[in-house]
């Protein structure tokens, strides 16, 4: 389908550049998670059950990572974290 509305394109080759780092910042929570997962089997293992910073940090986490994705699949126009307050987990 064709949309008759102008579009801006210093905006669009702006939201390029957001959307980069932002694909940057989701493959380092990548990495995060699997720290978290390693950190929240040994503390479970040897604890007394899950720690539970981790399991809400794991849940706003999941939060930003789904608002990243709808940023970046233009689902949003609104900016994750740092330009938003972070998420709370659900």
């Amino acid at each position: 389908m064709s949309d008759n509305r102008e579009y801006d394109k210093e905006a669009h080759w702006l939201r390029i550049i957001y959307m980069i780092g932002f694909y940057v910042v989701y493959k380092i929570i990548d990495l995060l998670i699997i720290v978290m997962l390693i950190l929240q089997a040994v503390v479970t293992t040897f604890g007394t059950g899950p720690n539970q910073r981790l399991t809400e940090f794991g849940a706003s986490l999941a939060t930003y990572v789904s608002q990243i994705i709808r940023f970046l699949s233009y689902a949003d126009e609104k900016k994750p974290y740092p330009f938003s307050e972070w998420p709370k987990g659900k």
